[in-house]
């Protein structure tokens, strides 16, 4: 037994029995249980206080310690803190168990791969210098960004098969992963006779229980010869042991495995190298097999123990994390499971330090920004306008607008995110930040992601700032030659003072006079790279990004660290919740029977589809057929309009315009109209196919309804045979509150498809575990304020300096945040 095995038995001894009598206490209600020999705090209190044998780390030694002398005063706490006391030591005691274990797997792991080492390779080295890496697999493998051996052990899994689950024959059950250890009863291989590129091999194997028959498809001409037949028969040959990994199937034939991982014991040894083990899966082009590249892995991985670690010893420890050659080991090839989820833990802690980082220092930077030129108040418009709205501002509204005229005070320029839900008044917010601009003579810009939206904030900021006598501009992709020049010349001569507008804001020509304020609308949608194109059109500009997708505090905190975050958490007085509905096809002749009669009452309605022409891949509704639909047989004595992106900006306004004026009381759109449409009047939101459809898009699109006084209605029409029991939709059904939705889209989809970062350059392993890694969010926050508080200017951390200062090496951060 090694020096490492006995370590491993001495800890697991100890803590054996302490975790049995605090299960045997917890089970009593915590009333202090007495043993054989002595009380239940009595045994803890002595266990947890003799500790020198056991060669902790100093963490486990301050917490143990701490235990115990509360163990001593064990009679004096109530239930509950007992409780608590209790809690807390079986989880430090199980977290001590698994690190234990993880320790030695890794070292085990690297124990195991270090026959594959060498000494002429390191991290940087190409990968063709790998043996058995031709140019054929060279090639393959640039295509993926794969140079050198770094990249190699950069590119993670996309997923995993776990084949842990190891059973006899006798019970398995359908549709789950198994891995079996049995014999071969009897063997085939034939050609298809559907298919002449197909062969099927058929294997029946045993074990002491029963027996099943595993079937494997090889698609290609090369699987066809009569060599690959005959090479297949030679190694699967009857009274062979075999291990075979994969789901099992129920057909009319009974149970069998479909296409598994098969691997050939021989001499019967067991310690297999695929099956009955985690299996990584890679995103892979179709000529490179996944078992090739495990195996190209397990030839570099050991050249991860000279990985540069950005974290120092004592922080690994004070984190609780693994060093970061281990989880490098583990994310490719995990012994266990607890294993995989600590090296996922450690590298998304790393993504979100350097992220937390990277936020750190451009706020710092921002700060320093701050500048010596004062504004001195030229024009009084403000509480103008506040006078003439007719209207209040909600105490929301109220508390939000004093932030950012502290904001906006202050010598650094301000950098603010606003959320707030579909209606809560974030437009007045923003029309109000820009007038506060106004007033100190500079100009306004605010940018959205659509012309739908631009020319609906356009005509809104006319509206209210016409009386006012503030020049507000229009500037899109598809403003005339004539008046874009116009447009601009008055810009730079400082006569426009509010620019709204799409993409069109980045470009070089627009010159600003003096740009003192940016307003972006649907934030999500522009990049950071995008923003600061448009902030660097003046000197230190202010910043007011908006979005109406509710963000979790937490999350939010780690994707837009350098900014500061309001709230609007509650709807202007008088708004009436949307009654929601979840109906099948079946059900439409009733709801247009509904939809006529709120017609005949001078209402209107939208009806939603995600498509604009039919498909012959998707069986979707699509806006163009439902539109002839409605319009030629259901509707025949309304006005039915359709909208969609396709259509140019003059044909979209003119349907808009229409759909505003009443003119047509029912338009049929694809998720263009998702933001910018306000029509009061409109109350029925129909949405076709909407199980396709994410929360969060459902709960915007529902948004376009319930705007004015009157009663409103979504209808979610679903064409699946479980869509009334569809949870997502139910949740819709249930609540009008975007916050609980946006956190329910949330653990359903992920943080990359709900807020559009899949793009963003971060991994989605780092995504998909942020909704539920809150506490590593704020570790890995915390983690970088003290950094940054002791070595402002990264002299003592040159990896750090390196990674994000110098020259951006790290992709993923790089990406995402330029």
């Amino acid at each position: 037994m090694t020096n490492n095995k006995q370590y491993i038995n001495l800890i697991k001894n100890w803590i054996r029995p302490l975790q049995k009598s605090l299960t045997l206490e917890s089970e009593n209600k915590f009333t202090n249980l007495h043993g054989r020999k002595q009380f239940f705090n009595d045994y803890l209190y002595e266990s947890l206080s003799n500790l020198e044998n056991l060669k902790l780390t100093d963490e486990y030694i301050k917490l143990f310690s701490e235990f115990s002398i509360k163990y001593s005063q064990y009679n004096n706490l109530d239930s509950n803190q007992r409780k608590r006391l209790v809690i807390d030591t079986r989880k430090c005691l199980l977290k001590l168990s698994t690190s234990i274990d993880l320790i030695y797997s890794s070292k085990n792991t690297t124990s195991n791969y270090s026959r594959f080492a060498d000494s002429n390779l390191s991290l940087y080295s190409d990968i063709s210098l790998i043996k058995s890496i031709g140019k054929v697999t060279k090639k393959k493998l640039n295509e993926l960004g794969i140079f050198n051996i770094k990249d190699l052990i950069n590119y993670f899994p996309r997923t995993y098969l776990d084949y842990t689950n190891r059973v006899k024959i006798v019970n398995l059950k359908p549709d789950n992963l198994y891995t079996c250890i049995a014999t071969i009863k009897k063997f085939s291989i034939y050609k298809s006779q559907n298919n002449s590129n197909l062969s099927i091999m058929n294997i029946v194997i045993f074990d002491e229980t029963s027996s099943i028959k595993v079937t494997k498809f090889f698609l290609g001409k090369r699987y066809r010869s009569y060599s690959f037949y005959t090479s297949q028969k030679s190694l699967y040959i009857p009274g062979t042991k075999i291990a075979i990994s994969g789901k099992v199937k129920l057909s009319e034939y009974g149970k069998n495995f479909i296409d598994p991982q098969i691997e050939i014991l021989n001499n019967n040894d067991e310690s297999f190298n695929f099956s009955g083990k985690i299996m990584p899966l890679y995103s892979l082009s179709e000529s490179f097999s996944n078992i090739s590249f495990i195996k190209l892995i397990k030839k570099v991985i050991i050249y991860s123990k000279d990985y540069p670690d950005l974290l120092t010893q004592k922080q690994i420890s004070s984190l609780s994390l693994l060093p970061k050659s281990d989880s490098l080991i583990n994310i490719h090839l995990p012994p266990n499971q607890d294993a995989l989820i600590e090296s996922k833990k450690r590298l998304v802690f790393d993504e979100l330090f350097l992220l937390q980082m990277k936020f750190l220092l451009r706020k710092r930077k921002n700060n320093k920004k701050s500048t010596n030129r004062t504004f001195a108040q030229k024009r009084f418009l403000l509480q103008d306008f506040l006078n003439k709205i007719p209207f209040q501002l909600t105490k929301s509204q109220e508390k939000v607008l004093d932030e950012i005229k502290l904001d906006i005070s202050d010598l650094t320029p301000m950098s603010r995110l606003l959320q707030g839900d579909v209606g809560s008044g974030k437009t007045i917010i923003a029309i109000v930040s820009l007038l506060i601009i106004l007033e100190k003579d500079q100009q306004g810009a605010l940018m959205v992601p659509t012309e739908v939206l631009a020319n609906q904030h356009y005509k809104n900021l006319l509206k209210y700032l016409n009386p006012l006598s503030v020049s507000v501009e229009l500037l899109t992709g598809n403003t005339p030659q004539k008046k874009r020049k116009e447009i601009l010349i008055n810009l730079k001569n400082g006569m426009v003072d509010i620019l709204v507008g799409t993409h069109a804001l980045f470009e070089d020509k627009v010159i600003f006079n003096s740009l003192g304020m940016v307003v972006i609308d649907e934030q999500h949608r522009f990049g950071v790279t995008q923003r600061n194109r448009l902030l660097n059109k003046g000197d230190n500009t202010n910043l007011l990004s908006m979005t109406a997708t509710p963000i979790p505090r937490t999350l939010a905190l780690s994707l837009y660290g350098d900014l500061d975050i309001s709230q609007i958490t509650e709807l202007p007085p008088g708004r009436v919740p949307i009654i929601t509905k979840i109906i099948t096809e079946d059900d439409l002749d009733k709801l247009f029977s509904l939809v006529e009669n709120e017609i005949d009452n001078g209402k209107q309605a939208y009806v939603i589809l995600p498509l604009i022409e039919d498909s012959e891949k998707m069986n979707l509704s699509s806006a163009k057929n439902i539109f002839q639909y409605l319009s030629e047989e259901i509707f025949l004595k309304n006005k039915v309009g359709l909208l969609h992106g396709k259509l140019n900006s003059d044909e979209k306004n003119i349907v808009i315009n229409s759909f505003l004026k009443n003119e047509i009381s029912i338009l049929v759109s694809t998720t263009v109209i998702e933001v910018g449409i306000d029509v009061p009047n409109a109350s029925i939101m129909i949405i076709y196919n909407s199980e396709r459809f994410g929360l969060s898009q459902l709960h915007q699109l529902r948004g376009r309804v319930g705007r004015g006084t009157h009663k409103s209605f979504c209808y979610l029409i679903t064409s699946d045979k479980n869509g009334l029991e569809n949870k997502r939709l139910k949740v819709l059904e249930k609540s009008n509150d975007g916050f609980y939705i946006a956190e329910k889209d949330l653990e359903i989809r992920g943080p990359g498809q709900l807020l559009g970062y899949k793009q963003s350059g971060l991994p989605d392993f780092v995504l998909d575990n942020l909704p539920n890694n809150k506490v590593l969010i704020e570790k890995a926050r915390e983690e970088a304020q003290n950094v940054i508080k002791d070595d402002p200017d990264l002299r003592k951390n040159f990896m750090l300096k390196d990674l994000l200062i110098d020259n951006s090496d790290n992709k993923f951060v790089h990406d995402f945040l330029n």
